[in-house]
């Protein structure tokens, strides 16, 4: 029997998003890592995932994401005292999906 683990959460079929890639990483990662979510902009230039992308890249993704119109607020904007942060908007996980994978699967695949 092959081994099982939870993969991430992902955007899933029903839905499509015709996203930046910076957007989608960006995205992906405040998604599945606690340690992201409710992130501030100059927070997220430190991010290691986010480390091949310049500064105004991840700005657009930001701008992309917490669109209102099109993308339905992915990122929610939230004012603290201290200034902006931003948010997974919760609410849109149910149109998600759990991506399952074989243990290994990454590495096989070179990621």
């Amino acid at each position: 029997m092959a081994k099982v683990e939870i993969g991430e959460i992902d955007f899933g079929v029903h839905r499509k998003y015709d996203l930046m890639k910076s957007s989608r990483e960006l995205f992906r990662l405040m998604l599945n890592n606690p340690k992201c979510d409710y992130a501030s902009l100059e927070e997220m230039f430190t991010f290691e995932a986010m480390e091949n992308y310049e500064p105004d890249e991840i700005c657009r993704a930001v701008e992309e994401l917490t669109g209102k119109e099109k993308y339905n607020n992915l990122l929610l904007e939230i004012s603290k005292p201290y200034g902006k942060v931003y948010a997974v908007n919760k609410r849109r996980i149910p149109e998600m999906t759990f991506t399952y994978q074989p243990l290994g699967f990454n590495e096989m695949i070179g990621q």
